[in-house]
């Protein structure tokens, strides 16, 4: 019975989330975390199980440093704040953890947030970590953006999935800084340096975003689902 109960929850949580614009809704036990970069532990210790909320930015149909900013930040924690107060009906704790919110800073690509999405949405189900270290999911490939909601509410977690890149080197191809390693691995690279030259990257983000682009060439080479391409970022400075 409380199998079926713990479902029942999820199920009504899912049904809210996707009623709101949710395209993909995901549960995790936020303590299989252990191995990735996060400001995890003194949160996970009261709230263990993660919602994790993904929208697809080609939504928006543009690709430039308003896409998320403007567009799906505000949309996706209107998404969670409506979940949060579905956790609180049933008389559970929860917590948003804003999509952009960032709680340490060391340099360029630096930003550490005090849950990783990525890995989070990873652990529930949602995707596999690609080359590109972005979450890679069957339905949109690269191209979404995360939030996710802490809880002590019991969830089913879902199953991780295995990587599926195979061969594929498209975002290691088409970074214009050639900031992408492409190293293989069966889950995750051990550090963030393994797969990116966070220097390179790092310095073409801060220097784009002030001139109203981003790049997003490695989002939009991957194959992930088989698609026309939809988007295209708006320039990148050589």
């Amino acid at each position: 019975m409380k199998r079926d109960e713990t479902q029942a929850r999820a199920n009504r949580v899912a049904r809210i989330a996707k009623r709101n614009g949710a395209d993909l809704v995901g549960f995790a036990d936020m303590r299989r975390l252990k191995g990735f970069f996060s400001y995890t532990d003194a949160l996970t210790k009261k709230l263990p199980y993660g919602i994790c909320l993904a929208v697809s930015l080609d939504k928006w149909g543009r690709y430039d440093n308003s896409t998320e900013d403007d567009f799906a930040f505000p949309f996706l924690e209107h998404i969670a704040k409506e979940v949060k107060k579905e956790i609180e009906k049933m008389g559970y704790a929860a917590k948003v953890i804003k999509p952009d919110k960032r709680v340490a800073h060391n340099s360029p690509l630096y930003w550490r947030g005090e849950v990783s999405h990525k890995a989070a949405a990873k652990i529930a189900g949602l995707g596999w970590t690609g080359r590109s270290t972005l979450l890679i999911t069957p339905e949109f490939g690269p191209r979404v953006c995360l939030v996710t909601v802490l809880t002590n509410m019991e969830l089913p977690a879902g199953r991780p999935m295995k990587n599926k890149c195979g061969s594929c080197r498209m975002c290691v191809i088409s970074c214009p800084r050639r900031a992408l390693k492409g190293p293989i691995f069966a889950d995750h690279p051990a550090d963030v340096a393994d797969a990116v030259e966070v220097k390179r990257c790092g310095a073409l983000v801060n220097r784009s975003w002030d001139d109203g682009f981003m790049c997003y060439e490695c989002m939009l080479a991957c194959p992930m689902p088989k698609r026309k391409r939809r988007g295209k970022s708006s320039g990148i400075p050589s």
